[in-house]
């Protein structure tokens, strides 16, 4: 047996804390210097090789823990904008880097950051998961880069001018509707205008033939369920049916169990993993899954006002009121319907 020498190098990791709390560590830092580098958390995150939805989390759970935000809007023509740091994020970042290069200098040098350049996508999509949307990209000759993180995220992606166009459907009980209260109030106001879609059909999906009984909200009590992800318009709704029924979330098991997309809520119900998830007809069709109607929403595309004139949104509008898409749609998504005014700008 031969002894084989070992050669070790020196290595080290540096954080900022508060008071013994825990601020901005190595994960923190990378995002934020790619926000800085490329002036866009998508590319950011392709960048690093992380998710966007692993990165908007990372900034989200940061400007939670010091109070404050950490990016911006970086305004741009009908084609520009995105992300930027604000003076807090620059100050942090500036903190966590002048440590590093303290340590550096008794430890050795710190680890290398290295960027993987990125070309923008012609089209920038962040919002809900939709079978539409992917139909809507399959028929378009453009670059098309589609993020399903939820409508609520989406929305904020759009608001820092992250993004083009965002698919959302947030119901709003105070006004008993879809979607435009939402609009009205993103800040800055006026920033973004809603683009009417289309309805879909949402529901219950179980395995088919499932034995276990689903009739009522109340039987959640008694299966496993699989959620999505907080801030997602189909969790919006599955809270208010909750509510309405007044069944507590923890006691349905499973309600912690989250997943981004209507596609994963599927996929763990065929895998054994959930009996029962809130999602699409469509999903449940191409899944091969049974599906319990819980009613109608209105899913509509916010669109930031400056980039109407972008060829690609441009596109995009013309793909959802051409004929083909409405074949399509007739074609591969049962329970998705178009209306009389889709494509229109309702706002």
């Amino acid at each position: 047996m031969t002894n084989r020498q070992l050669r070790t190098e020196a290595g080290f990791s540096v954080w900022l804390e508060e008071n013994g709390r825990y601020i901005l560590g190595e994960k923190e830092a990378e995002i934020l210097k790619g926000i800085k580098k490329f002036g866009s958390l998508m590319v950011a995150s392709k960048s690093l090789g992380i998710t966007y939805a692993h990165a908007w989390n990372v900034l989200n759970d940061l400007s939670g823990r010091i109070g404050d935000p950490v990016v911006r809007a970086r305004r741009g023509g009908e084609g520009g904008g995105g992300m930027m740091l604000t003076d807090t994020g620059e100050r942090l970042l500036g903190d966590y880097e002048n440590l590093e290069r303290r340590v550096s200098e008794l430890l050795g040098k710190p680890k290398e950051l290295t960027f993987t350049e990125f070309k923008r996508p012609e089209l920038s999509i962040i919002g809900s998961s939709c079978v539409g949307i992917k139909i809507i990209a399959g028929l378009m000759d453009t670059n098309v880069e589609y993020i399903e993180v939820g409508s609520s995220a989406g929305l904020a992606a759009l608001m820092l001018g992250e993004a083009d166009i965002s698919g959302i459907h947030l119901y709003d009980e105070e006004t008993g509707s879809y979607n435009l209260p939402f609009i009205k109030r993103g800040r800055p106001e006026g920033t973004a205008v809603l683009i009417k879609g289309y309805m879909r059909e949402q529901g219950f999906m179980v395995k088919h033939g499932n034995p276990s009984v689903f009739s009522a909200i109340e039987d959640l009590r008694n299966m496993r369920l699989v959620n999505r992800n907080l801030g997602s318009g189909t969790r919006i709704l599955l809270d208010k049916m909750l509510r309405d029924r007044g069944v507590k979330p923890e006691c349905v098991r499973g309600y912690d169990f989250e997943v981004r997309k209507d596609e994963e809520v599927a996929k763990a119900i065929l895998e054994g993993k959930a009996d029962v998830g809130l999602g699409l007809r469509a999903t449940a069709a191409i899944f091969g899954l049974d599906f319990i109607k819980a009613g109608d929403e209105c899913f509509d595309f916010a669109v930031e006002r400056r980039r109407l004139g972008k060829e690609a949104v441009k596109k995009f509008i013309q793909t959802l009121r051409s004929a083909e898409f409405e074949r399509e749609i007739t074609k591969n998504a049962p329970g998705i319907y178009l209306q009389r005014d889709t494509g229109e700008i309702i706002s």
